[in-house]
C-alpha cells in the first residue's frame, strides 16, 4: 500500500492525485468536495500497488495537481514513493556448481530508496558473504554447498528470498566399523556397519572378491549381519560410496578367534602320589629280603 499526503491544500474539490511508474499513469484519483470545510486541509491518496520487475530501475511518483478555472489556479507538485522492497530476484534459483568450479549469483529487490543487498549463509551463526548484489564462488568446496539467504533491506522495510547451492563431486569417504569390540570369536554374532554423510551416494557393502547380502538402513547406512561367525567369515571387508562423480572406499580386516576345547591335566602333586608309594613298597621290601638272607646265613654258621 502507497500513501501520498498533500497538505494545506485549497479548494479541496479541485485536487486531483496521479500515480506513475516513470511517465505512465497507474491511478487517478478525484478529491471529494466537501461542504462543511471551506479551508485548507490535508489529503492523503492510497494506492495498493505490488511492484514488479517492470519497476526497476522506475520511480513510482505521486503528482498533486490544484486546478480552477475560477480560482485561477494551476499548481502542481510531484514527490516520489519510498517504499520497501516487495519482490526480490534471482539470476539462478537453487543453482549447483561442480566441485573447484566459478559460480554467481545475482540478486536484485525493487524499492525507494534503493534496497541494500546483503548476503548471508544460513547456519547455526549467519555468516555475513557478500554486500552487493552478487554473491561470488571462485572455486567450489564442500563447505560452501548450503542454504543462502538474500537480504535486501531499506529505510521502510525488507525481505529475503531463500536459495539453495549444490556442490557436486565424488562423495565423501564412507565410515566402516564393527558392532564387536576387539577380535570377534568363533559362534558369536556381529554387524558391519557403512555409512556416509553424503546422501546423494549409492551405498554397498560386501566382502573382498565375494558379494554378500546386505541391509539397507537408510539412505546413508547399510548393514551386514553376520551370525555365528566361522573361521571362513575372516578377512577383509569394503564399504564403497558411489555417485555420478566418482567413488571412495574404507575397509575393515576381520579376524576370528578360534574355539578351543583344552583338556584338564590333573594337578601334579595328585600324578605323583601313586609312584612314590610304589617305589616306597618295593623298598622296603628289597630291605626285608635282604634280610631275611642275612638271618639265614647266619643259622648255617651256627649249626657248623
Amino acid at each position: 500500500m502507497l500513501s501520498c499526503i498533500v497538505h494545506d491544500v485549497y479548494p479541496l474539490e479541485c485536487l486531483q492525485i496521479e500515480w506513475l511508474r516513470g511517465d505512465k499513469t497507474l491511478f487517478v484519483e478525484e478529491s471529494h468536495y466537501v461542504d462543511d470545510y471551506d479551508d485548507v486541509q490535508n489529503f492523503t491518496s492510497q494506492f495498493n500497488y505490488t511492484p514488479s520487475v517492470l519497476d526497476r530501475g522506475k520511480n513510482i511518483t505521486c503528482k498533486a495537481r490544484l486546478s480552477s478555472t475560477e480560482f485561477g489556479l494551476n499548481e502542481i507538485r510531484n514527490s516520489i514513493a519510498e517504499y520497501g522492497p516487495g519482490t526480490i530476484t534471482t539470476s539462478i534459483n537453487n543453482p549447483s556448481v561442480k566441485l573447484g568450479e566459478h559460480l554467481e549469483i545475482t540478486c536484485h529487490a525493487d524499492g525507494n530508496p534503493k534496497p541494500t543487498i546483503l548476503w548471508f549463509k544460513e547456519e547455526n551463526e549467519p555468516a555475513l558473504q557478500s554486500q552487493n548484489e552478487e554473491l561470488i564462488i571462485n572455486s567450489a568446496s564442500w563447505s560452501q554447498a548450503g542454504w543462502y539467504h538474500c537480504n535486501a533491506s531499506n529505510a521502510v522495510g525488507s525481505l529475503q528470498k531463500r536459495i539453495k547451492v549444490t556442490v557436486l563431486g565424488p562423495p565423501n569417504i564412507p565410515q566402516i566399523q564393527l558392532s564387536h569390540r576387539g577380535d570377534p570369536k568363533e559362534g558369536e554374532n556381529i554387524s558391519i556397519l557403512c555409512s556416509s554423510d553424503d546422501g546423494s551416494a549409492e551405498l554397498t557393502l560386501y566382502r573382498q572378491s565375494q558379494r554378500t547380502e546386505s541391509e539397507a538402513l537408510n539412505k546413508s547406512t547399510v548393514l551386514l549381519k553376520i551370525p555365528s561367525l566361522q573361521i571362513r567369515d575372516a578377512g577383509i571387508y569394503i564399504c564403497e560410496a558411489k555417485n555420478d562423480f566418482g567413488s571412495e572406499r574404507s575397509t575393515i580386516n576381520i579376524t576370528v578367534a578360534a574355539q578351543h576345547n583344552v583338556m584338564k591335566m590333573p594337578d601334579l602333586p595328585v600324578a605323583i602320589l601313586p609312584i612314590a608309594g610304589l617305589v616306597s613298597l618295593l623298598t622296603i621290601a628289597g630291605l626285608l629280603i635282604r634280610n631275611c638272607r642275612k638271618k639265614a646265613r647266619s643259622g648255617e654258621s651256627h649249626l657248623q
